[in-house]
């Protein structure tokens, strides 16, 4: 341990010092721009605002409330305020420890913050690393808690960030793995993209729109979408479309997710993304159910959304989430942009396909922000995350009114509030979303009533269920309010004889273009995978029924061939969803 390591110990906890761990190191260089007689009233004033208030509300307003002299300072100087407030909120063991000056203690706090593996890499491996579970535990089979490394080799996962929230702070922050190709490791601000999680983050951004008045929730969108109209057909002339319906995905609109762009491709418009027009490579937005009258997962419906924040603020979407969400949740190393697009971001995970092969070019492109184009690390989700608590309980500079939280939180249509999943009743309450872009999967969850939570990213296809092992391992160290249980399973012996009986090619019936194998490995597994990608392993259960112990999948016998009693057709059961699926035949 070098010495600098050793003193960052000596003056603040680990779990202290996490919270503000990944401040990048050119936020020292800005704090060096300030002239004598700016710094005292910057730090002065950003201290007495906290977090959030040097920003104030709306996006007309946010300069203005801050005094003459702070907002005199260049906009490419705006970060400062937000450096010293969050470090003035965060750091106060430190702060009064240490009898030193306010710029003196700032510049500490931030040298020593720059390395925030130094924090996870003088502890001791977490407990939950080497205690994760199966969403299935097999009765009398033993040995089924699993070290994490282990679960990376059989999902193929090359790397995986995990940032733990208890009691409103971020306590743990650390990577396992690569994110590279070449072997450089995961690091707590390496980022990755988020996928479907951009959406949480830009409900925000949409909700603070409401709140200056700029937006309504159930008005007809139609007012602000410039020189754009939704598509209608004649059934659906009269049926208004509003931005609630596009938060709860109960609009009724197509395009459920996308594809992403290799690197280097030219990215579509907004425009031709709405339009389905090349080189936007999936379908028009349009409508096509009755809006509001059922739930249906629409991706499209948050580039609706993206183009009504852009009309009514008259920013892009970029800028407008930087300065309304980003910015005052602390999400520093967060952006809505491509990498390749001029993003100081430089740490970012390779993503990986279902075969274990890397993304070429690194990773795909989804200008499609809204829906799905954030880069994030799992720390500044777990701060956003915090800040729609601390809005929930209206606690003062929160990211959120009271109200409009609570709003966000309520469920309106299934288990969906706005922009997020909510548990149901009877249940521990619990607010989350699931993120996967084509190389990467997230899981973001948080229980608002504790405070405790976790996000954790992972640059692989196959990575979702390694997410939600590593969050069971977590529940069981923190004492989540909801233990995630696993579900207990007798089994059989998975005999060649029970292995041919479902051995075989297969289409769901309803959707015959969708098709899976079940298969043995080279080693004797029993598999199931679609086209050949993301082999999960199975196990027999009965003679009727196989199941995968990572997914909890299963696959049911319904028919079978008269004489032989070989599978013909089969259910296929997954969370989620039922399908019936019909053997193909040689």
């Amino acid at each position: 341990m070098d010495e600098g390591r050793g003193s960052k110990q000596q003056v603040t906890t680990p779990a202290a010092l996490d919270r503000f761990s990944t401040f990048p190191s050119g936020w020292i260089s800005d704090l060096a721009r300030l002239s004598p007689n700016q710094e005292p009233t910057v730090a002065a004033e950003c201290r007495a605002h906290a977090l959030r208030h040097p920003f104030g509300r709306s996006p007309g307003a946010r300069r203005s409330r801050l005094s003459p002299e702070v907002a005199a300072i260049p906009r490419s100087t705006m970060r400062i305020p937000l450096t010293i407030a969050i470090l003035s909120a965060l750091a106060a063991p430190v702060t009064h420890a240490i009898e030193i000056d306010e710029r003196s203690t700032a510049l500490l706090v931030l040298g020593l913050a720059i390395s925030p593996t130094a924090v996870a890499g003088d502890l001791e491996p977490p407990a939950y690393a080497s205690n994760l579970r199966r969403t299935v535990q097999l009765d009398g089979a033993g040995g089924q808690r699993f070290a994490i490394e282990d679960r990376m080799r059989h999902y193929k996962v090359p790397g995986v960030s995990v940032a733990i929230v208890e009691g409103c702070r971020v306590v743990d922050a650390r990577g396992f793995g690569y994110a590279t190709p070449e072997g450089r490791p995961v690091r707590p601000e390496t980022v990755f993209q988020a996928g479907s999680v951009s959406k949480v983050v830009a409900s925000a951004g949409a909700l603070t729109l409401v709140e200056d008045g700029l937006l309504l929730l159930d008005e007809d969108v139609s007012r602000h979408l410039g020189g754009w109209a939704l598509p209608r057909t004649e059934a659906f002339d009269h049926s208004p479309v509003t931005l609630r319906q596009l938060l709860t995905h109960s609009a009724g609109l197509t395009v459920a997710g996308f594809n992403g762009y290799p690197v280097g491709a030219r990215l579509p418009t907004l425009t031709e993304i709405l339009e389905g027009k090349p080189p936007a490579n999936t379908g028009p937005v349009q409508i096509e159910t009755k809006p509001g009258t059922r739930w249906s997962y629409s991706g499209g419906g948050f580039m609706v959304m993206q183009a009504m924040m852009e009309e009514a603020s008259q920013k892009s979407f970029q800028d407008l989430m930087r300065e309304q969400v980003l910015l005052p949740a602390g999400m520093q190393h967060s952006v809505y942009h491509p990498l390749n697009e001029g993003s100081a971001v430089v740490d970012a995970a390779t993503g990986t396909q279902a075969d274990g092969t890397p993304i070429q070019g690194g990773w795909l492109q989804n200008p499609e922000y809204a829906a799905a184009g954030l880069w994030s690390s799992p720390s500044d989700l777990s701060r956003f995350a915090i800040e729609l608590v601390r809005s929930m309980r209206g606690e003062k500079g929160a990211l959120l009114e009271p109200g409009s939280a609570r709003e966000m939180m309520r469920r309106q249509i299934g288990d969906w509030g706005l922009g997020l999943e909510v548990s149901p009743d009877g249940v521990p309450v619990k607010f989350s979303h699931t993120g996967a872009t084509i190389g990467y999967r997230t899981l973001w969850l948080m229980f608002p009533e504790t405070c405790q939570g976790a996000t954790i990213m992972i640059n692989a296809d196959e990575g979702m269920a390694l997410a939600y092992e590593v969050a069971r391992g977590i529940a069981d160290q923190y004492r989540w309010p909801d233990p995630m249980v696993s579900e207990h399973v007798a089994y059989i012996a998975t005999t060649q004889e029970v292995s041919n009986l479902f051995i075989g090619t297969y289409q769901l019936r309803n959707f015959p273009a969708e098709r899976f194998q079940v298969e043995r490995r080279p080693g004797g597994d029993l598999t199931w995978s679609r086209l050949g990608r993301g082999h999960k392993h199975l196990v027999a259960s009965s003679r009727d029924q196989l199941l995968s112990p990572d997914s909890g999948m299963r696959l049911v016998a319904l028919e079978r061939a008269e004489g032989t009693g070989i599978v013909d057709t089969l259910e296929l059961r997954f969370p989620g969803g039922i399908n019936i699926a019909e053997r193909v035949k040689p």
